[in-house]
């Protein structure tokens, strides 16, 4: 018989809208691990979003185990009867489930809202957060079907020229590569691009009420070699800011000095190693070398140097001090952590270098207390300046290090060499023989055996997430997760594959939106952190007390 009249093969596909039951079943119990707590309080836009993220990661995952238990049975399925039952099952089962878990959800945030001191919200949240997951799960969902429609046309067209088995690899090879090229060439470059003109349109302004300095002893001043211009927008704030020459001798009681404030922007010279050069010239100009305290300073992503930090450190000498710092980037740190890490470090090792290699060649006996300082990336810029924790002390008098970031050095070594029994978030070094860690100065007085010179402080929380983000917590279990959680750190958080990283990552963005003492908000424990590692003459308890009021903006009793 001719098979002229035999109509050709057709190919069918399941209908878009149609779903996979073991994906829905996965895509409800992944959906409330990623509601479970992390380090800090998320807002509802966050959670929403993350656990509809989670939803899409679970029905991915079940479809992969359906796949593989088909190809298991090859092809046995349960009969149409079993299905109709296992489809109205998961009808009933699955909404109770995510309605508990979105229930439950607000309740894990409520402890942790606790913990850090926040008012609880209430559980008509939960439907909010469940509306958010929801158009974010189907956004997720619409994504994926789209690249997994793209995979298929290309590799059905492959298939005309090569096996089939070379089509898929060579599909996935090309869809990879196209994805990559989209990602990392068009919208990261876009988003960067992005970024950069509107920050450094910010970069230009000045804030209101800030106006160059007059006091010799501050860049940007006439005086200065550094012109006002070119500091940038931290920069004109640091230097015209600050506690003044009257208010340091009423805190005191005894007539105060001027504090040197010495700041070069990014404008100011053509790079890291010029900008550090200018630096030290200013602080050659302004007598910062004749001060008891030189403080080198790593600036964050923006240029910032924290106020409470600076402020403290100069009523704790009552101005007898100096604080350099350059910039090399005007972007927050969130994404000068992308793309500019590398500048970061070269302007920490630039201007502790060129101050380093200036202290060095005045006689011991002269030479100002030479301190490394540095908070979040202004952290990792500072470390940055010593090949590991030998180099740190041989070259500082001390140095107070705060909410380092997890790839600091020589932080990160530290960690993964702390004594036996001690926790990463609170290690112990060498017995604390010179390296301290903690969230407070009460931790840093642990253990209680003598806190040798120099006295290196590593100030870190329990629930930062800035020192706790990382790129591995996606595929590993780390040991701050695997140990009996630090303060305010919750015992209900658990580690899960890419969902913890995904939390810890939106912490990064309420950071500092909790209380003092809490997440990356370190500005209270200032004064006490600047006495126990500056040994500040003519100074007591009494004085760190008025002084932490005075930086929380608390009335002085």
């Amino acid at each position: 018989m001719s098979e002229s009249n035999e109509s050709p093969p057709t190919t069918t596909h399941r209908p878009w809208w149609r779903l996979n039951w073991l994906g829905l079943l996965a895509s409800a119990v992944v959906f409330g691990w990623a509601l479970t707590p992390s380090l800090l309080p998320r807002p509802w836009l966050f959670e929403g979003i993350i656990a509809g993220l989670g939803a899409a990661l679970g029905y991915a995952l079940g479809c992969l185990l359906s796949w593989a238990a088909r190809a298991a049975l090859r092809g046995r399925e349960p009969g149409p009867g079993v299905k109709r039952w296992a489809w109205r099952i998961l009808a009933v089962a699955g909404p109770v489930l995510a309605t508990a878990y979105l229930i439950a959800g607000i309740a894990w945030q409520n402890q942790v809202r606790e913990l850090v001191g926040q008012p609880d919200e209430g559980f008509l949240t939960a439907f909010v957060v469940g509306a958010v997951a929801l158009v974010t799960a189907v956004v997720a969902l619409a994504v994926g079907r789209g690249v997994r429609a793209v995979f298929r046309r290309l590799r059905r067209l492959l298939d005309r020229f090569v096996p089939t088995w070379l089509a898929a690899g060579l599909s996935t090879v090309v869809l990879v590569a196209v994805l990559a090229v989209l990602v990392n060439g068009i919208l990261i470059e876009a988003f960067t691009a992005t970024m950069d003109r509107l920050y450094s349109g910010t970069n230009d302004t000045t804030a209101e009420g800030i106006s160059p300095p007059v006091q010799p002893q501050r860049s940007g001043s006439p005086e200065s070699l550094v012109a006002w211009d070119t500091l940038g927008l931290e920069g004109r704030n640091f230097v015209a800011r600050g506690p003044s020459v009257a208010q340091l001798t009423t805190f005191s009681g005894r007539a105060a000095t001027e504090p040197i404030r010495v700041y070069v922007g990014l404008e100011s010279a053509d790079d890291a190693a010029a900008r550090a050069d200018l630096a030290v010239q200013e602080l050659e100009r302004t007598g910062a070398f004749d001060r008891a305290v030189l403080v080198v300073a790593g600036t964050t992503g923006t240029g910032w140097l924290e106020p409470q930090s600076t402020d403290s450190l100069e009523y704790t000498w009552n101005g007898d001090t100096a604080i350099v710092g350059i910039q090399y980037s005007y972007l927050p740190s969130w994404i000068s952590t992308v793309v500019d890490v590398d500048r970061a470090a070269e302007a920490g090792r630039s201007v502790f270098d060129a101050v380093h290699a200036r202290w060095a060649q005045l006689p011991e006996g002269s030479r100002p207390k030479l301190i490394a300082y540095g908070l979040s990336l202004g952290s990792f810029s500072i470390q940055s300046a010593f090949a590991d924790a030998t180099d740190l002390t041989d070259r500082v008098q001390g140095a107070v290090l705060t909410g380092s970031p997890s790839f600091s050095e020589p932080r990160r070594t530290l960690l993964g060499t702390r004594d036996p029994g001690s926790a990463e978030w609170k290690p112990v070094v060498d017995g604390g023989a010179l390296i301290r860690f903690g969230g407070t100065a009460a931790d840093l007085e642990q253990p209680s055996n003598a806190w040798g010179a120099p006295r290196i402080a590593y100030l870190q929380h329990a629930n930062d997430p800035v020192v706790w983000w990382s790129a591995e917590l996606i595929w590993s279990q780390p040991d701050w997760l695997r140990e009996p959680p630090g303060p305010a750190r919750t015992d209900l958080m658990s580690w899960y594959p890419v969902l913890t990283f995904l939390q810890v990552t939106v912490d990064q963005f309420v950071g500092v939106d909790v209380p003092d003492g809490q997440g990356h908000n370190y500005g209270g424990t200032m004064p006490a952190v600047w006495d126990l590692v500056t040994d500040p003459p003519d100074w007591g308890e009494d004085d760190v007390a008025r002084l932490t009021r005075i930086v929380l903006g608390q009335p002085i009793e």
